[in-house]
């Protein structure tokens, strides 16, 4: 029982000092974080149905449908960054963390849109 009070204990401590720190609310971001899961699935299933289809148990490949595609990439890129632009409008963060932070908002947007760019070229060949 004293490791799980401990446990608690400390995270209730990251979490004032982060607080008191970047001026960000950490239980925010994490209900953000959690909460952006379902748009973020929701899009991967749309970018999944704009190649395959089931009929039954059975997975027929069909002509990309590039309209569901496009939302999915739209829909799951601004979930994945949903709590991390609240960090970026809200919290107080130094200089050289908000361009690492920009950098990672841009960083993870490319190589996303890139990997899935390079896997629509090989499903259409």
């Amino acid at each position: 029982m004293d490791v799980i009070n401990a446990t608690i204990k400390s995270v209730i401590d990251f979490a004032s000092k982060s607080e008191a720190a970047y001026h960000v609310n950490p239980w925010i971001f994490c209900i953000l974080f959690f909460g952006s899961a379902i748009p973020l699935y929701f899009g991967y299933f749309l970018i999944g149905r704009s190649f395959v289809r089931f009929e039954g148990k059975k997975l027929i490949r069909k002509k990309l449908d590039k309209n569901s595609l496009r939302l999915g990439v739209i829909v799951s890129v601004i979930a994945w960054w949903i709590p991390y632009i609240y960090v970026f409008i809200f919290g107080k963060l130094p200089v050289d963390l908000m361009i690492l932070f920009v950098a990672f908002l841009i960083l993870t947007g490319v190589f996303f849109v890139k990997t899935l760019r390079d896997k629509v070229i090989a499903a259409e060949k």
